[in-house]
């Protein structure tokens, strides 16, 4: 829990739970109505302060704004002054009602990079009115509210999460007039938005997805993080021209894949629709076995001749662009021809001398594995040489393509061990 919020719980603090339904009385303590829901402004930075209520007095839903409350407290909600004109309750652009919208749904906790349960809500007094500023995820919160007779206390403070540490999903209000904002998510590892967004329902998964869009590149990483099912999902929910931009900054091995599962009616225009370049390079991987070397590598990596010095080959990897970070680790080494000599790691690059030639590495591990090896052949060539990437050739034994570790662990770890790891996204 932050100092904030520690701060903040010093003061007067509420559950959503402890208002809800709790009696609305005048100056007098007569009762009038009762609370139905709390207001607020998602859109308020850190804490969101409480706007007003929804109230229910004589059949009627009215909005009580919160300049009118004197008093808050379990079960009880004062209003002060003796004439009351409230108008019909009516939801405004911006307004989050936190029992109808937040309570009982699955929120992103972006701290922990995972889904939680909104069992139940805190509110807090600030020197500027009541604001929402923590999240009951625990089992006792919805105990304490579901089962008659319970008692609700305020949890201990380290069971409350932060809500400035929680992103709301806001699709489904409709008066949220918000998208999800992108800057929370960018805190995350790709891999921790892909988790979230296979462990939420397709409309939460899409909502995430929408809010990357911002970034293109962060994006494509997601998707690369995806499982095949939920990128397929998500890919054909887009038109031609946005599928083509997607496939255009993802990784052309990874794209070629993601491509291959799309229907076969689009996939032609969508590849009309790419970059000439991005486009060649799928046509190519898309000719080959996804199951063998040629349908796994990546056209994308780090090659220099025979004869090149370390400092040339290490200047070659700084100015690279357009290769995977995986495949930054290796440089291989080819002949003037284009046939593959070897492969040398780019720690032995960075302590060698820099005018000595990248073959005469001691570390030079030869040869590489061919467009046909199945993935057996690709792992055993990999570990038993220790290598971060294994280099792929042709009938000639040129170089065209490379194989990453990444991509190899990709291809080898288990369904089941891919279902635990969705599961441990959300609780």
């Amino acid at each position: 829990m932050s100092a904030d919020l520690r701060q903040t719980q010093t003061a007067m603090s509420l559950l959503l739970s402890q208002l809800v339904h709790s009696a609305v009385v005048n100056p007098a303590g007569d009762r009038l109505g009762r609370v139905e829901d709390v207001i607020v402004r998602l859109a308020d930075s850190g804490y969101p302060r409480v706007s007003g209520f929804k109230v229910r007095i004589g059949g009627r839903d009215l909005f009580v704004p919160e300049q009118l409350v004197l008093r808050l407290e379990p079960g009880r909600v004062q209003l002060q002054g003796q004439t009351l004109d409230l108008g019909r309750f009516e939801r405004r652009p911006g307004e989050v009602l936190l029992r109808e919208d937040v309570l009982d749904r699955r929120l992103i906790h972006v701290a922990a990079g995972r889904l939680v349960h909104a069992n139940d809500l805190v509110l807090a007094e600030s020197d500027t009115g009541w604001r929402l500023v923590g999240v009951d995820p625990s089992p006792r919160g919805i105990v304490q509210r579901l089962l008659p007779g319970q008692r609700r206390d305020l949890p201990p403070p380290e069971a409350i999460l932060d809500w400035s540490e929680i992103q709301p999903f806001v699709g489904h209000v409709p008066s949220a007039g918000l998208l999800m904002p992108l800057g929370p998510l960018k805190r995350l590892h790709p891999a921790q938005i892909a988790d979230l967004v296979e462990g939420a329902s397709h409309e939460q998964g899409e909502e995430i997805i929408e809010a990357v869009e911002a970034d293109p590149e962060l994006t494509a990483d997601v998707f690369e993080e995806l499982e095949p099912e939920h990128q397929v999902e998500f890919l054909e929910a887009r038109t031609d021209s946005e599928a083509a931009e997607l496939l255009a900054h993802m990784a052309p091995d990874d794209a070629a894949d993601l491509l291959n599962e799309l229907d076969q009616t689009r996939r032609r225009p969508v590849l009309e629709l790419m970059p000439v370049a991005e486009g060649q390079k799928l046509r190519n991987l898309l000719q080959h076995n996804p199951s063998t070397a040629g349908g796994m590598m990546s056209p994308d990596f780090i090659a220099v001749e025979r004869g090149t010095t370390l400092e040339s080959a290490l200047e070659r990897v700084r100015s690279a662009e357009d290769v995977p970070s995986p495949l930054l680790g290796s440089v291989f080494v080819t002949d003037v021809g284009g046939r593959l000599v070897g492969t040398v790691g780019i720690a032995d690059v960075v302590r060698g001398d820099p005018f000595q030639s990248v073959e005469d590495l001691p570390q030079l591990v030869t040869g590489g594995v061919p467009l046909n090896a199945d993935l057996q052949d690709v792992a055993l060539k990999m570990t038993d040489f220790n290598l971060v990437a294994v280099g792929v050739t042709d009938e000639e034994d040129r170089l065209i393509g490379a194989i990453s570790v990444d991509d190899l662990l990709e291809s080898l770890v288990p369904e089941e061990w891919r279902r635990r790891a969705e599961a441990s996204s959300s609780d």
